[in-house]
């Protein structure tokens, strides 16, 4: 109750009760139709009952066609048929991953082009003699997102958000010409309250420095209008998009991205938001295990154009981009030149509104390319028929497929769908471990230790195809199999989910798994 009654609380109860004013008339126009067949008589009701079947055939017909995965339009059908007319209602105003058609316009013509930086072809190719199949994850993300991959890059990984809190701050404090923040969650603390006063300070000294958060992952942590606070601070600000008490499709688009970019030439990303809970400042949910990921050099101009990109597209005046500017090559200088090479690394980005989903593809990748050993670490576990078969077929033919999740929940209802999942997947002989001490937040992949990913995206379907995500696709880089030592020891602290275990849950709670399993796509 606390975090609310600081962040705006009676502002976004008023939120509240317009959302609930707006889904009542819903309902009463609905009961109103209805009274209106049943004054009128028998006729008039069976007339009134046939439009809506009709209504609901036509909403079936359109949801069969649209290009979203299988299990979300089979749960948006039978929606539409248990309830009659409400469920097409509701299609209507939150379905679909499309956002207005405006907005993919601008998408189009400011996001794209910033985003656009290829891969050298010595670099494709070298990438090509390394890993094949590393060469075809990196040509589609080239293909898809714009950016490619690099050398020229060193990376850090620390195994908790808490061992990047110190390094966080030095590379802040070292800034000289311009910083840029973009998170899903921002919350006043001491991890936050670290930051802006560096940030204010820069702002002073005259640094370019900007910050982006999504408005409705810090509706409980920020107040209303805190862009403004920002703003008066000298920090140029933007909430991505603005939480409004409408029923509107585009509230369920969110930007769900880590990046933290400095001077062009150095960059963290992960697991983390800024908020207390993500450095075990304080304790929520046991034990926070979560990720962050530090590169200086070449592949942060990936991140720089990711940031510059939504920022445009989200301005009411679009400023020109000085590319050149921008790009890691302008300030390298000052931290001594670029790195030795180690390995390839290649950040980049997925939106929801181009029918492509990136993050799905470089993990259904990765899947297929191990040959050895494929290790996963997600918070959620809310997956389509697609990568469910992708990992019993990759478990089936030998490869070592082991899965990390909480022991701990942030949200029992996902929590409960994520065990819902374990049978079919353990049966397989893909090994399941929840970690014991607490919750589990970071997001990898790690394959036969030569490649792995680092970001955002979670296994679940809002992050699959809803939100703004961004990754670290990483190729021969050394800090890969630090990641995998790390894995390792994470899974002598957790408990392996046997079979037995899992059926025991499975009687208690059928139906409401199985219950959960159908709103999956909604969770």
């Amino acid at each position: 109750m606390n975090r609310f009654l600081r962040a705006g609380f009676w502002q976004k109860l008023l939120v509240a009760f317009i959302l609930l004013l707006q889904i009542g008339l819903l309902v009463g126009v609905m009961f109103w139709i209805f009274s209106l067949g049943a004054a009128d008589g028998p006729t008039a009701v069976i007339a009134i009952i046939v439009a809506i079947f009709f209504i609901d055939i036509i909403a079936a017909v359109y949801i069969i066609n649209t290009p979203s995965p299988d299990i979300y339009r089979l749960t948006w059908m039978f929606v539409v048929f248990v309830l009659p007319l409400a469920g097409a209602l509701m299609y209507a105003l939150f379905a679909n991953k499309q956002t207005s058609r405006k907005n993919r316009e601008r998408v189009a013509k400011y996001a794209k082009p910033i985003e656009r930086l290829p891969s050298k072809k010595e670099d494709l190719e070298a990438v090509d003699a390394l890993s094949p199949g590393a060469a075809m994850i990196t040509k589609y993300l080239e293909a898809c997102f714009g950016g490619g991959i690099h050398r020229r890059t060193s990376v850090e990984y620390f195994a908790l958000a808490d061992f990047a809190y110190e390094p966080i701050l030095r590379e802040l404090r070292n800034a000289t010409h311009y910083i840029f923040l973009e998170f899903f969650i921002v919350d006043k603390g001491k991890f936050w309250n670290s930051i802006l006063e560096i940030l204010k300070q820069k702002a002073k000294e005259g640094l370019d420095v900007r910050v982006m958060y999504d408005d409705l992952g810090c509706l409980s942590t920020l107040p209303m209008h805190y862009d403004r606070e920002l703003e008066a601070m000298g920090i140029k600000a933007k909430k991505f998009n603005p939480f409004r008490p409408l029923l509107d499709i585009r509230m369920n688009n969110r930007d769900h991205r880590k990046i933290m970019v400095i001077d062009g030439h150095t960059c963290f990303s992960g697991g983390f938001n800024i908020a207390d809970e993500y450095i075990n400042e304080i304790e929520r949910f046991g034990h926070w295990k979560d990720n962050a990921i530090l590169l200086k050099g070449e592949a942060v101009t990936n991140f720089t154009y990711m940031f510059l990109a939504n920022w445009v597209t989200n301005s009411a005046n679009p400023e020109n981009i000085d590319k050149a500017y921008y790009s890691s090559d302008t300030f390298i200088h000052e931290i001594g030149g670029y790195p030795k090479d180690d390995g390839f690394v290649e950040p980049y980005g997925d939106i929801p509104f181009d029918n492509e989903s990136v993050g799905e593809r470089v993990y259904l990748s990765l899947i297929k390319n191990a040959r050895k050993h494929v290790y996963i670490t997600t918070p959620y576990l809310i997956i389509d028929k697609e990568m469910e078969n992708a990992l019993c077929h990759a478990a089936k033919c030998g490869v070592d497929v082991r899965l990390l999740t909480p022991h701990i929940p942030d949200k029992k209802a996902v929590f409960a769908v994520t065990r819902s999942y374990y049978g079919s997947l353990m049966q397989a002989g893909v090994r399941i471990y929840e970690y014991t001490p607490g919750f589990v937040h970071e997001k990898t992949f790690i394959c036969d230790d030569e490649m792995a990913t680092v970001g955002t995206f979670n296994l679940d379907y809002r992050s699959l195809f809803l939100h703004l995500e961004c990754g670290t696709f990483l190729v021969g880089s050394s800090c890969i199999k630090t990641m995998s030592r790390d894995y390792l020891d994470t899974l002598a602290l957790s408990h392996e989910v046997t079979m037995k275990e899992w059926k025991g849950w499975r009687r208690r709670r059928v139906l409401y798994w199985d219950l959960l399993r159908i709103l999956g796509p909604f969770l």
